[in-house]
């Protein structure tokens, strides 16, 4: 095993102060460093956020069926990897069957590349971990052999505007690669939409995400009570259909000074820091998504309630 690092601790903590001298904090920050690597793990795995869980288990049941499109020497490369789980159900099936597939798990935190290299690393085939961003991906490009199975699991890309995300990998894939990507779906009938709010909104407010959100500047010097944790829900115009984002912000209610490497920062009581955001989509409007972008669907898979989609596709 190796790992490449296209992005140093250095890059990216001067990274976290431009943003944050802007009054932004971009949720790749979450996942930083030790501390951010295991409040993930942690959160990953709590019962307050089942679309981790519910996710993967729709991947154990599409798997056979995914593996069938594979044949002879694919790579397989997964950004935004987190723990690796969901890719280790992957390398386990293709190996299965007798392929060889070059695995290279990429993230933006460290500390996760090493755990889903640990995740695989019984299994005999050559692995490659990349710190790197997904806006890398003409850098990460150069590193593999086509043809590839790209992924981009674990609802990735819901936290991405969806042109620009669908663009950059129809740049990089040729005509033989594959995109498997997954997503937890919002309902149509307005009842359930009012219950799927709720839930969500239970979930996101829950002390373990909450912490989760903070840490990265918690850990630069902020008190949890200086400050309050919002989220909201909201409507914006996409694909001629409106579909809810979320709204994630951080309200400083106490004078305070974050210590970044680069030089502190000092943060007004009032002020406030813009987050990331996920985007909740029908079906439909993924479906329309990859169509507007030039793919075509090579295998769709839905869950018995129909709240998450696994979606194979290709460049048309």
């Amino acid at each position: 095993m190796k790992k490449i690092e296209l992005l140093t601790r250095k890059d990216l903590e001067m990274r976290f102060w431009e943003c944050l001298t802007r009054r932004e904090m971009p949720d790749e920050f979450l996942y930083l460093g030790n501390t951010g690597s295991q409040n993930w793990l942690t959160l990953d795995e709590s019962a307050a956020f089942t679309v981790a869980s519910s996710l993967t288990g729709l991947l154990r049941q599409s798997i056979d069926s995914i593996a069938a499109h594979i044949s002879g020497s694919f790579d397989v490369v997964s950004l935004g990897v987190g723990s690796g789980k969901k890719e280790q159900i992957i390398m386990e099936t293709l190996i299965s069957r007798g392929l060889s597939p070059k695995y290279y798990p990429v993230d933006i935190s460290s500390e996760l590349v090493d755990a889903a290299l640990t995740m695989v690393a019984d299994m005999d085939v050559e692995k490659v971990g990349i710190v790197g961003h997904l806006e890398q991906l003409a850098l990460l490009r150069a590193l593999w052999r086509p043809p590839v199975l790209l992924c981009l699991l674990g609802n990735n890309f819901c936290n991405y505007e969806p042109d620009a995300l669908l663009f950059s990998v129809y740049e990089q894939l040729e005509a033989n690669d594959l995109f498997l990507f997954d997503c937890h779906l919002f309902p149509t009938d307005r009842q359930q939409q009012k219950l799927a709010q709720e839930s969500f909104d239970s979930a996101y407010h829950s002390p373990t995400n909450v912490a989760f959100n903070l840490s990265p500047l918690v850990q630069r010097g902020l008190d949890p009570e200086n400050c309050e944790f919002q989220l909201n829900l909201t409507q914006v115009r996409n694909r001629e259909e409106n579909t809810f984002r979320t709204v994630k912000i951080i309200r400083i209610l106490k004078d305070t000074a974050i210590q970044c490497k680069p030089g502190s920062i000092r943060l007004a009581a009032g002020e406030i820091i813009r987050m990331g955001f996920t985007y909740l989509y029908t079906e439909q409007q993924v479906r329309k998504h990859l169509k507007h972008n030039g793919f075509t669907k090579v295998e769709i898979f839905l869950n018995d309630k129909a709240d998450n989609m696994l979606i194979l596709a290709k460049k048309r």
